[in-house]
């Protein structure tokens, strides 16, 4: 009989639930102002939490993260900024997808709506932040405009604390020190860092380079686009007036040879693959260029004593299909109630729900880096489809629609039949051709 080690992270996520729940949690310190964060502290705040939101100071500019999607659209009338982000926003209607060869696949989201609205948008991240930290205080929480420090506590294995000048900040505000502590602030990992929490990374190691531009042409109004390269992928999301986000994600060897500075690869990579170049005729760069790297990630435990995890510092996955702010925002809803809850099942639910999402959304992400997700959509084409697809390409199309809305992505049913076409619906046993290289 074989027992489990000390690694195996069923184990070790059980074992971090210990405490939690001990006593009502009343008092909440929020390290972190991106999305996850400030939903997270307007909802707390809303129920009479004492809750201190550490604001750094969101970037100004570019951040990965400008295409919604309709899963999201409630959350932004549950916090009441839809009116607001429609006054700025680009209203999104579908996705399209454009294959090497010029074939496109359009889908509109009013066609296979079902619980969640058939529209989403597109934002520029600096207003759209703005909106989120401004409800906050909307809410009554107190922001607190600068960073957190945190550190492990050395009386209290697997608990950390804040230290420094905003520890006694958090204390005066919030009338004692609080009673979770919630890592919001991103990519930093900053608490699984502090007690060496086991990670998972993604099979991809690709960069993402992006700008705002203009003059880039669209093939369906407001929509997100993702087309294939002849190396990688890029996204054209319409933010505004003529100004269109254009991000490109390859590999690192692919830009390897443009150079190592951000400017550079991106305007290497515009002038040397063929549809970047058609795209690009004419178009004038009107911002930097950003780089991010190494975008697949996600921390194995998302709860501790006096601690939890949300948004990026949780996980985060590919952005193709713009899951990134559904992901932080849902999930900080989700920790939410596990708060008003405060008990261990209900703290484990959250990090097995958020777990669940994650690994949800790394599926899709595979699906489309090897192309099944393009050959099963494929299926719906008379001359293409066998037998399998003429019989249920309507129920199939419908349901991974629904995926791809965020609204159908963890459910069981759906999960089950996409995962079920893709290994027996599919005639090639190949590498496919509609793959990203």
């Amino acid at each position: 009989m074989k027992g489990r080690g000390p690694s195996d992270p069923r184990r070790e996520r059980g074992a971090t639930l210990h405490g939690m729940g001990e006593r009502s949690r009343r008092r909440v310190a929020i390290v972190g102002d991106g999305p996850a964060g400030t939903t997270l502290a307007t909802l707390l705040a809303r129920d009479g939490m004492r809750v201190a939101l550490f604001a750094r100071g969101r970037p100004a500019g570019l951040v990965v993260g400008e295409s919604l999607i309709p899963a999201l659209t409630p959350i932004l009338r549950e916090l009441g900024i839809e009116d607001e982000v429609r006054s700025y926003g680009v209203l999104k209607p579908g996705a399209t997808f454009v294959q090497r060869d010029g074939e496109t696949v359009a889908f509109r989201f009013a066609d296979f709506a079902g619980r969640v609205p058939g529209y989403a948008y597109n934002v520029a991240r600096d207003r759209f932040d703005a909106t989120l930290l401004e409800a906050v205080r909307r809410s009554g929480a107190h922001v607190l405009p600068s960073p957190a420090r945190l550190e492990a506590d050395p009386a209290s294995p697997g608990r950390v604390r804040l230290c420094g000048e905003g520890a006694v900040a958090a204390r005066d505000l919030l009338g004692g020190d609080p009673d979770l502590i919630v890592d919001a602030a991103g990519r930093r990992n900053t608490v699984a860092g502090l007690l060496d929490l086991p990670v998972e990374a993604g099979d991809r190691r690709d960069f993402a380079l992006f700008a705002h531009c203009e003059g880039v042409p669209l093939d369906n109004a407001g929509h997100v686009h993702m087309d294939h390269l002849e190396q990688g992928w890029c996204w054209r999301i319409p933010v505004g007036e003529d100004r269109v986000s254009l991000g490109i994600v390859v590999r690192p060897d692919v830009v390897s040879g443009f150079g190592r500075d951000a400017q550079a690869q991106f305007e290497g990579l515009l002038g040397a693959d063929p549809r970047l170049k058609q795209l690009t005729v004419g178009a004038r760069r009107v911002s930097p260029v950003l780089r991010y790297s190494n975008y697949q990630r996600t921390t194995l435990r998302g709860v501790g004593p006096g601690w939890a995890l949300a948004g990026d510092a949780f996980g985060f996955v590919d952005p193709i299909f713009s899951s990134g702010l559904l992901l932080a925002m849902d999930g900080a809803r989700a920790l939410a109630a596990a708060v008003r809850v405060d008990s261990p099942g209900a703290y484990r639910r959250y990090q097995e729900r958020q777990l669940l999402h994650f690994a949800a959304w790394r599926r899709l992400v595979s699906y489309y880096y090897d192309g099944r997700i393009f050959e099963l959509i494929r299926l719906g084409n008379p001359e293409r489809a066998n037998w399998i697809g003429r019989l249920v390409n309507p129920h199939v199309s419908k349901r991974v629609s629904r995926i791809l809305t965020g609204e159908s992505t963890t459910a069981p049913y759906s999960r089950w039949l996409l995962d079920f076409m893709i290994q027996h619906g599919l005639r090639a046993t190949g590498p496919s051709e509609l793959r990203v290289r």
